[in-house]
């Protein structure tokens, strides 16, 4: 008979990835151990299992509902009738304030993606793909002259993704510069030049 679900399980999984995520993240994957996620969450190897059958379904759990958030949240900016500057501003402070509270999550994703299984990998990857093809097609309609050249728009995308997805390694949300600010600062200089970027 399969043991009933119990009222707070989805806060305890909750949990149970979020000390995870800070454990791959500051150690790594493959350093840490089913052992150490029980001792984290302070409890048993066996009541972890309830929730995971393993570490690898921890780590599949916690990049798939990761990409899957962006990727809603993507949809909802891109149903929305803003001109696209604005819509591509939105689109930088979400994915900063999602970066800003998921800051392990997005280490995570960023550094154990080879120790997912084959087909999860590829699944997260074509997700991947999907985030910079939204903003490959954003900077297409700013920049329409850029987009006739296939490469170059990729390019385009991929440095701007390359300005946010390292800010986990020295920005701080709780400092001076909050999430919003931040994003407005990279559309700012990624649109219009450092030469005319505002101050703070």
């Amino acid at each position: 008979m399969t043991r009933p679900r119990s009222p707070d399980y989805d806060n305890i999984q909750a949990s149970i990835i979020k000390q995870a995520a800070s454990l791959f993240a500051s150690r790594g994957y493959a350093a840490t151990s089913i052992g150490d996620i029980a001792a984290a969450c302070d409890c048993s190897k066996s009541r972890l299992y309830h929730y995971f059958e393993s570490k690898e379904a921890i780590l599949v759990f916690m990049l798939t509902e990761h990409v899957d958030k962006l990727l809603a949240g993507c949809d909802d900016i891109l149903s929305g009738r803003e001109e696209e500057i604005a819509r591509f501003r939105k689109l930088i402070r979400f994915f900063l304030q999602v970066y800003s509270v998921s800051r392990d999550k997005h280490v995570v994703m960023l550094t154990c993606m080879e120790f997912l299984p084959n087909n999860v990998r590829r699944d997260v990857v074509k997700k991947q793909r999907q985030l910079i093809s939204v903003v490959t097609d954003m900077l297409a309609k700013i920049r329409p002259d850029r987009a006739k050249d296939e490469g170059s728009a990729h390019v385009d995308a991929m440095l701007f993704f390359g300005m946010i997805n390292w800010t986990y390694t020295w920005f701080r949300p709780d400092g001076r510069i909050v999430p919003t600010d931040l994003a407005d600062r990279c559309v700012s200089i990624f649109l219009d030049g450092y030469k005319h970027s505002k101050v703070f």
